[in-house]
């Protein structure tokens, strides 16, 4: 092994760490995640939440609570370490911190980067990524004048555990942002992403968080493919780990209503259109309420702990578990929302199943 080590060493620079190992030595490891808020849809990515160290993309057609489902995100990144802080790029300048704060975020732990600094293609994507260090003598690229956020992550200077991005089909490309307005600008935007997004997946990766990219529904022109597709071009795609499209359920016995009923959420249909975990497409459906967030995340591990065979159906309405019986699908339900080990337990052993 030691001289596999030298071989490799004689190509990398003095100052770089050298990152190579066997297959077999990190077979059986469970990709580090942060939750979605849904179990169903943790489940459907078949990971278990959010990679860390890969991009995902939300993206829908206007309502279906991609922004919403970013924010649920950031609340469970939040539990999983009370002292990291989140970053949510506003490229859309529309983030509520009201609307925050009532989804139960800790909106003094989440850094909001606006204006210029979130719009702008080139400003931002440097922000990120730094701005490249060039020789004065032969103008040759070397290291980095300025780090980005994403090295100061990575070098544990800054506890960041996510980073979302509101949204990449409002980003201005360069060219765009000098251009007179109403000028034609053909796919700026996707000639600037093809070769930004091969570095950021690499300084996603050494960051270790998840980077949620929010994006917009765009008509597809293809007569033999999908009547949808996204802002950012055919190779921005291969950047990404994970891949969902939301879509608002409209059904009229769906909606949830008010005491005065008034609509307060519906709800949302999500597709893995590409996971690196999993087999996809998968579909999962749940419910938002715009006001507190996912509701029925009890509901939602009774399905689960039903799906993976570890509560049995003796008969056809009664759900055994061990030596505990419920009469009745509601009944089990209350019981997990009743009781918080019971849904903790039933949690994990539906992680050891996945897993499995």
């Amino acid at each position: 092994m030691s001289k596999l080590q030298e071989f490799f060493k004689s190509f990398a620079e003095a100052d770089e760490e050298l990152d190579f190992h066997l297959a077999s030595d990190v077979l059986g490891e469970n990709v580090e995640t942060v939750g979605t808020g849904s179990f169903l849809l943790d489940d459907a990515l078949s990971s278990g939440g959010l990679p860390c160290g890969r991009i995902i993309q939300y993206y829908g057609p206007s309502g279906s609570g991609k922004t919403l489902l970013s924010l649920c995100a950031i609340k469970e990144a939040q539990t999983k370490d009370s002292d990291a802080m989140q970053v949510f790029i506003d490229a859309e300048q529309t983030f509520s911190p009201a609307w925050a704060q009532k989804l139960g975020l800790d909106t003094s732990r989440i850094l909001l980067i606006e204006g210029d600094m979130a719009a702008n293609g080139r400003k931002c994507f440097e922000m990120l990524l730094g701005v490249p260090k060039e020789d004065a003598k032969t103008h040759v690229l070397k290291g980095k004048s300025k780090p980005g956020l994403l090295d100061q992550v990575a070098n544990k200077e800054f506890n960041i555990n996510m980073i979302v991005l509101d949204s990449l089909g409002a980003i201005i490309p360069p060219g765009e942002d000098v251009s007179a307005v109403g000028k034609a600008n053909m796919a700026l935007l996707a000639r600037f992403l093809t070769p930004t997004f091969r570095k950021l997946s690499l300084e996603v990766t050494k960051a270790n968080i998840p980077f949620i990219i929010i994006n917009h529904k765009r008509d597809n022109m293809d007569p033999y493919g999908s009547d949808h597709t996204f802002s950012g071009g055919n190779t921005y795609n291969h950047s990404l780990s994970a891949n969902i499209y939301f879509e608002a359920v409209q059904r009229k016995d769906a909606m949830i209503v008010d005491e005065k009923e008034n609509k307060v959420g519906h709800p949302i249909r999500a597709t893995i259109e590409k996971s690196k975990f999993g087999p996809w497409p998968r579909k999962c459906e749940f419910k938002v309420n715009f006001n507190i967030g996912i509701v029925d995340r009890h509901e939602e591990i009774a399905q689960l702990a039903l799906d993976y065979g570890i509560v049995e159906k003796p008969t056809s309405v009664t759900h055994a578990y061990g030596e505990r019986k419920w009469v009745g699908f509601g009944k089990f339900c209350e019981a997990i929302a009743e009781e918080e080990d019971l849904a903790n337990e039933l949690v994990k052993k539906i992680s050891e199943a996945r897993e499995a």
